[in-house]
């Protein structure tokens, strides 16, 4: 789409592609979304869009990806991501920030379809987002948030060099929840092992995030 260029973002790891879904992958994701997320009466998100019924979960996705794209400016926004595996939506992973040309700082936020998970899929959708915060837009840190039923996030954050940063207490449909924060710095994420990951299409939306100018590269050794 030539006056919306998100749309030209694509993420590439291993075995995943991720980009601003159209219509129809926004539907399958509506979909994935319906047939389950997280086990009955698990607390995993600060709003409860994966707890109604399979209609009203799917209806939420696709409200928050209209609201995300029409609220979007460069000092706030929130890239909403499809996950394809084979040419399949199995998730949604996010990445977003306020104030981002000031604050160098974004956060990460994913979820899969219960049948997907456990596959290894989620630290690749995450390691497909910090790469684009790290290397093509420049943050210095990355933060994330994971509640205490939600042990297989802060499994991904562990594995991609996170360190915690505090706990919170937090209301969530009148219930007490634990809010596990954790941290990773640029300069982490730069001196640890690397997943091979291909953003394309960046450089098209780059104006859309605050940023004007390519980061300084970093001098580290990549492993592979």
């Amino acid at each position: 789409m030539r006056h919306w260029p998100l749309t030209q973002l694509t993420l590439t790891t291993p075995d995943l592609v991720l980009r601003v879904p159209d219509d129809a992958q926004l539907d399958e994701l509506a979909q994935v979304a319906a047939d389950g997320v997280h086990p009955p009466g698990a607390v995993c998100f600060p709003q409860s869009w994966a707890s109604g019924t399979p209609e009203e979960a799917a209806s939420n996705v696709v409200q928050n990806h209209w609201w995300a794209r029409g609220d979007w400016n460069d000092d706030n926004w929130r890239l909403l991501l499809a996950v394809l595996h084979d040419g399949q939506v199995i998730g949604q992973q996010n990445l977003s920030a306020r104030d981002f040309r000031i604050t160098r700082e974004a956060r990460t936020g994913f979820w899969l379809g219960r049948r997907f998970q456990g596959q290894g899929f989620g630290t690749q959708m995450r390691a497909a987002a910090l790469h684009l915060a790290f290397t093509s837009l420049g943050a210095e840190r990355v933060t994330s948030t994971a509640f205490a039923d939600n042990a297989a996030s802060r499994r991904v954050s562990e594995k991609l060099g996170y360190t915690p940063n505090g706990v919170r207490r937090l209301a969530v449909d009148q219930h007490l929840v634990e809010a596990h924060e954790a941290v990773l710095t640029a300069e982490r994420w730069h001196r640890q092992a690397q997943q091979p990951i291909l953003a394309e299409g960046f450089d098209a939306c780059r104006h859309m995030f605050g940023v004007l100018a390519a980061p300084e590269p970093v001098d580290v050794v990549r492993h592979v």
